[in-house]
């Protein structure tokens, strides 16, 4: 087990708890994790924890004990014995006498806090809480101080030709119910004719495998028939997922193409991305085919996720649509980036009404496509400034957290 769990010991240096044992726990190396039914982690994981609580047994709680569970990159809407997986750590805490307060959870999402204090407020207002806390992957992944930045390959001054595309939209995992729902909308709006698929860079990696999932049925039988749409990865799912996934290229052996391979070909034959970020948001599209759970989960769930999908193209100089949970263009404005809202309507990200947002995108992304190439040249140099300085502030971001229990750290 000693894959699974990981365990360190600290001294707090103002003598208390000069004893301290810190566990932390990588949700990432859970063997089952369907979101509605993931495995009961705190059990799984922690077998160390609880050799510790073997050999120590006392009646009073384990203050000195203080335990983190991560996993930062996409995944916050798991189910765990039919409840949100916040209640196992609950439940867990509770079993082994450790105080709640003493347990940490990261996330990838950066409205964890905000979903987790609804979820408590409504199923567990008379117990403590356990403290939360982020980190946003895509912002961690461009700065100048990762070992892996010497290989990084992007657009550092831009090229100055006409380019042949206009825009571009990348969607490798088709599993997640919102990219299907947003390409449904693309194809109702004429955006998947064969004329725009020639004339703009697409990928819906659409498989026989996601033919039951809803939304699939509200694209045009002509539109299924094309399935899987690719433009530069081709073949099956597993060969998809063993490019985008191949780290030959990254002498570190840390990072994989999908996050830090070479993506001019894309970006510097075309004016504008249209991102699908990752998300699992209640408030885009129905997550749980079991009705119960999707009711459950509406009611607390809100995540918003930065990974390379948005940063990759600030990382390239390419100005972007980005079609992810509300406020997300407001988060990015607060952390000191530029959005374009003097080029197009933004205010689909004020939206809370997922039918009504994506046709805000969408109709966003069909006035930029009835541009000519040179209008989007023009629009393209005239926004370079804010595309310089998005990337400045990529390239210098540092996301590294020091992870603190509070005051008594």
């Amino acid at each position: 087990m000693a894959d699974r769990t990981h365990n360190t010991t600290q001294n707090s240096g103002n003598g208390r708890h000069s004893d301290r044992v810190t566990f932390r726990f990588k949700l990432s190396h859970a063997k089952q994790r369907i979101r509605d039914n993931f495995e009961d982690f705190t059990e799984t994981l922690t077998t160390d924890l609880k050799q510790y609580i073997s050999n120590n047994p006392q009646d009073k709680p384990y203050d000195n004990v203080f335990v983190i569970f991560d996993y930062t990159q996409e995944g916050i809407l798991w189910v765990v014995n039919r409840e949100w997986f916040p209640a196992a750590i609950h439940n867990f805490a509770n079993k082994y006498n450790i105080p709640i307060q003493n347990i940490l959870y990261i996330a990838g999402s950066a409205t964890i806090q905000e979903s987790y204090d609804k979820w408590h407020s409504i199923y567990r207002p008379t117990e403590g809480k356990m403290k939360c806390d982020f980190m946003n992957f895509g912002f961690l992944l461009y700065g100048k101080y990762n070992k892996y930045f010497d290989i990084l390959t992007y657009t550092e001054s831009a090229p100055t030709h006409i380019r042949s595309k206009k825009f571009n939209c990348l969607n490798a995992n088709m599993g997640l119910y919102h990219r299907i729902k947003f390409m449904a909308e693309m194809d109702k709006n004429g955006l998947l004719s064969d004329e725009n698929l020639k004339n703009n860079l697409q990928s819906y990696h659409l498989f026989f495998l996601h033919s039951n999932i809803p939304y699939v049925s509200e694209l045009q039988e002509k539109t299924r028939q094309k399935c899987p749409i690719q433009f530069d990865v081709k073949g099956d799912w597993k060969q998809v997922y063993n490019k985008i996934f191949e780290r030959s290229h990254d002498v570190t052996g840390i990072t994989d193409w999908n996050k830090t391979g070479d993506y001019r070909y894309i970006y510097e034959n075309c004016y504008f991305t249209v991102t699908t970020e990752s998300g699992e948001c209640p408030e885009l599209c129905h997550q749980f085919d079991d009705e119960e759970l999707d009711n459950y989960v509406k009611h607390f769930i809100k995540d918003m996720f930065i990974t390379e999908k948005t940063t990759r193209p600030i990382l390239n100089l390419h100005p972007q649509i980005l079609y992810s949970t509300t406020g997300t263009l407001e988060y990015l404005k607060n952390q000191g980036f530029k959005t374009f809202n003097n080029y197009w309507n933004e205010d689909y990200d004020n939206e809370p009404r997922s039918n009504k947002k994506i046709q805000m995108i969408v109709d966003v992304v069909k006035k930029l496509n009835n541009k000519s190439l040179d209008e989007l040249h023009e629009m393209y140099w005239d926004m370079m400034p804010i595309l310089k300085h998005n990337q400045s502030l990529l390239l210098e971001r540092n996301e590294f957290k020091q992870i603190t229990f509070g005051d008594d750290d």
